[in-house]
Order: structure tokens, then C-alpha cells, then sequence
């Protein structure tokens, strides 16, 4: 993913690691902060989260450090004197990563997934920070020509975020459903339990997800935990719906691992901008290269009903009746394989 013009992987992680560090050391002290308004404290901590969510993601998608070369970088936070000082210091960092990445191909990422895209979201929060946070200055000190700010699609401070609300994450993903074809309702309830967000496509595909239910995540510290996914899945098989999860935050490991196994769309903003509903992540990508063996997928993975139940009529994996997957992506077919065409595939069920 290198080339003779690009920069070394190593300059990455010697910036990246430390500054990391830096902005959770910053946000720990910023947000425990009571000469602050709760208003301002509630604003940065969500300014700091977008920033390090940002920068992970960056680390991610980036390639490994070269082969031989000296990996024990500096991990430790920056040191800096006030709030002022420790923005100046991000600040000056993340040009410098932005420099890096302005230096590669822009045919080397996808432009969703690039470092520089990653870079860019981290500064415009910094940037929003210092117009949101009164106790520093309002003006950036990174150069016009470094960085392409653009902080008006930064919503840390819109209305609907926050600690106890969910509203602003869930209209965003009614709207993206609305425009995917769906007729979407936020906050309804089943069996005296709150459902995000309902949808059901406007003109059936006689497809299962010609019904969803989702929740939404818009959070700046917790992560997602299995029992969050667990919940959203029995919603989804209480509603015969497919499941989606829609977040800001991130997942656990094993979090992660059950949404392929289960299959949850997993959403994040960037993806509420595609042209059309997003189909389940069914594979990881793997560590080597030129691996030609059989890959296994999730439907692979997961396993199979228990062996009383195996091979029996009706007993397959499917949120929505009148379905069962086939292949190991995530297709489904009918059950009833003689239907007319005006017989949705569920009816009956």
C-alpha cells in the first residue's frame, strides 16, 4: 500500500501513539473539570471522543511498520502546560499527519476509509473545540494551507446528543432508511419495550429486509456489549424484522464477532450516506497475504442448530418467517418455492 513517494508507515505510529495518549489524557482532564459548565464538559467530552475515534480508525486501516524496522515508539502523552498548550500541541501533530497522508495516492483507500479522511475528521473537532470551549482561543494556529477544515460537519453540538438522548442518531438513520425506500418511525414500542427506530420498504422485494427494526448508539464513552446486541436481536426475531445496529461509539471484540454470526447490519455515520442499505459484514479481513485457502465465513463459523433440531421443516435461520439463508453471504430464498409473484414469501407464516 506503500510506494517510493509515500511516507514511511513508522512516521505514522511515531505521531499517532503518542498523540492518542495525549487527547485521552486531555479529555480525562478537560471532562472532570468543574470550573466548566456541565454544558461545555458534555461538549468536550463528545469533541474528544469523535477525535480519538478518528484517530483509531486511522490506525486501523493504515498498513504495518516495515519489516525490521524499530516499532518501540513513544506511547506516552505529550506534555503540556495548559488547555491552551495541549490543543497547540494536537493541532501541530495532526498537520503533521496530514501532511503524511497528502503525500500518498489518493487511489490507495478507498476515500471513506483514508488516513487523510481520518486526519481531517480528527482536526475538525479540535477546531470546533476551540470555537465551542471558552477557556482557549478561538483561532487555530494550523495553516489554512495544511488543513481543510470544514467544521460545519461536525454535529458534536447538535440538539438530540448526549448523555440520555438518542434522538439526533435515530432521525439520522429514519431519514437514510426514507431515502432507501423505507416508511421509517422512531420510538415505537413492542411488549412495553422502546424500539429505536421501525421500518418497512415502501415496495416489497420479497426480500427479508422488506422489515427492519434498529437501534441506535450515539454514545462518547460506553462501548457496545454482546447483551446490547442480544437485545436488539430478540426485538428483531420478536418483530420478525432484520436487525440493524447504528453507532457512534465502538464495539467489543466479541461484540463484533456475534453481529456477523447473527447478522446485524452494522452502521456507522459514513454509511447512513450510501446509495442504498448497506448488506452485514459475513468476513474479517485476513493478516497475510496471498492466501488462497477456503475462507470462513460467518454462517460457517457460527455453527448449527442442535443436532435435535437439525434437518427438521421450519428450523432455519431467519428473523423473518418464510425464509432460509442460502449460500454462506447473506442471501435468503423462499421456503415455499411454488409462490406466485404477488405472494410475498412471508405471507402464510
Amino acid at each position: 500500500m506503500t510506494n517510493d513517494e509515500s511516507p514511511i508507515p513508522n512516521e505514522y505510529y511515531e505521531e499517532l501513539h503518542p498523540l492518542i495518549e495525549t487527547v485521552e489524557s486531555l479529555r480525562s482532564v478537560l471532562t472532570d473539570d468543574y470550573t466548566l459548565s456541565e454544558e461545555h464538559r458534555m461538549i468536550a467530552s463528545r469533541l474528544f471522543h469523535t477525535t480519538i475515534q478518528s484517530l483509531k480508525q486511522a490506525r486501523r486501516i493504515l498498513p504495518n511498520p516495515d519489516p525490521g524496522a524499530d516499532t518501540r515508539y513513544n506511547r506516552s502523552p505529550y506534555e503540556w502546560d495548559d488547555y491552551e498548550d495541549a490543543l497547540e500541541q494536537i493541532e501541530h501533530r495532526l498537520s503533521r499527519l496530514l501532511q503524511y497522508a497528502r503525500r500518498e495516492h489518493p487511489d490507495e483507500y478507498r476515500s471513506s476509509d483514508s488516513p487523510k479522511r481520518k486526519f481531517n475528521r480528527a482536526l475538525e473537532s479540535i477546531t470546533e473545540l476551540r470555537e465551542r470551549l471558552p477557556a482557549v482561543s478561538d483561532e487555530s494556529l494550523v495553516p489554512d494551507e495544511v488543513a481543510d477544515v470544514r467544521t460545519e460537519t461536525n454535529y458534536a453540538h447538535a440538539d438530540g446528543r448526549g448523555q440520555g438522548q438518542g434522538q439526533w442518531l435515530e432521525y439520522q438513520l429514519q431519514r437514510a432508511l426514507s431515502r432507501w425506500g423505507y416508511d421509517a418511525d422512531t420510538r415505537q414500542t413492542l411488549f412495553n419495550l422502546e424500539v429505536d427506530v421501525v421500518a418497512c420498504r415502501t415496495s416489497k422485494q420479497q426480500d427479508p429486509t422488506d422489515w427492519l427494526v434498529a437501534q441506535c448508539k450515539d454514545w462518547t464513552q460506553d462501548t457496545v456489549t454482546p447483551s446490547d446486541l442480544f437485545r436488539l436481536c430478540t426485538v428483531a426475531f420478536a418483530c420478525r424484522a432484520m436487525p440493524i445496529l447504528c453507532h457512534t461509539t465502538e464495539l467489543t471484540p466479541r461484540t463484533e464477532e456475534l453481529a456477523r454470526y447473527f447478522e446485524v447490519r452494522v452502521l456507522e455515520l459514513d454509511d447512513l450516506e450510501r446509495g442504498e442499505l448497506p448488506a452485514p459484514h459475513v468476513a474479517k479481513p485476513t493478516a497475510k497475504v496471498n492466501e488462497w485457502e477456503l475462507q470462513n465465513k460467518a454462517r460457517f463459523e457460527r455453527g448449527t442448530f442442535p443436532l435435535a433440531y437439525c434437518n427438521k421443516p421450519s428450523k432455519h435461520f431467519s428473523y423473518v418467517p418464510g425464509f432460509k439463508p442460502v449460500g454462506n453471504g447473506c442471501e435468503y430464498e423462499p421456503v415455499d418455492e411454488n409462490l406466485d409473484e404477488d405472494t410475498h414469501p412471508a405471507s402464510g407464516h
